[in-house]
């Protein structure tokens, strides 16, 4: 189109040199990793994040889950329903009026959640995401101390 010029590329420099653009990419691929693994299970990642937090700290709130799997009480409330059904957790009847009911994996859920664990284990190993187990190690603190620096920042989280 005449008198219309063309942008030279994003004035953000390179892509490739955009540490949360490659995040979201690599969320994106480990995403696509997690379903596959634990697909043969019939174990979504959201279910397999909400099993793990009932099993390290058992008895947790609704709300304490949804702080910790980064999603909504209502859509953790879905999540529970869904699981609930399939007998994964079981959720205890509130201690008194105004409190929380406390969620536990359940039996089956504990098990399912030890079947599936090696799967994961061997499906996001270092040597599997291209590095060392130090390497692997530096990466997940500085993955956390982002994590903190944005959820202090983001009032929803």
């Amino acid at each position: 189109m005449p008198g219309t010029t063309r942008p030279q590329g994003w004035t953000g420099g390179d892509p490739d040199d955009f540490a949360a653009l490659t995040l979201v990419r690599v969320a994106t691929v480990m995403r696509h990793v997690f379903v596959a693994t634990l697909a043969p299970h019939r174990l979504a990642p959201q279910q397999f994040s909400v099993l793990m937090h009932l099993v390290e700290r058992p008895g947790r709130s609704q709300a304490d889950l949804a702080r910790e799997v980064l999603a909504t009480r209502q859509s953790v409330g879905e999540l529970l329903r869904g699981m609930e059904e399939q007998g994964l957790v079981e959720r205890t009847p509130p201690a008194g009026r105004g409190r929380s009911a406390a969620v536990y994996a359940s039996s089956a859920g504990r098990a399912l959640l030890e079947q599936v664990t090696p799967d994961v284990l061997a499906a996001f190993a270092p040597d599997r995401l291209g590095l060392d187990s130090a390497a692997t190690d530096r990466l997940n603190d500085d993955l956390h101390t982002v994590l903190s620096a944005l959820s202090e920042r983001d009032p929803a989280q």
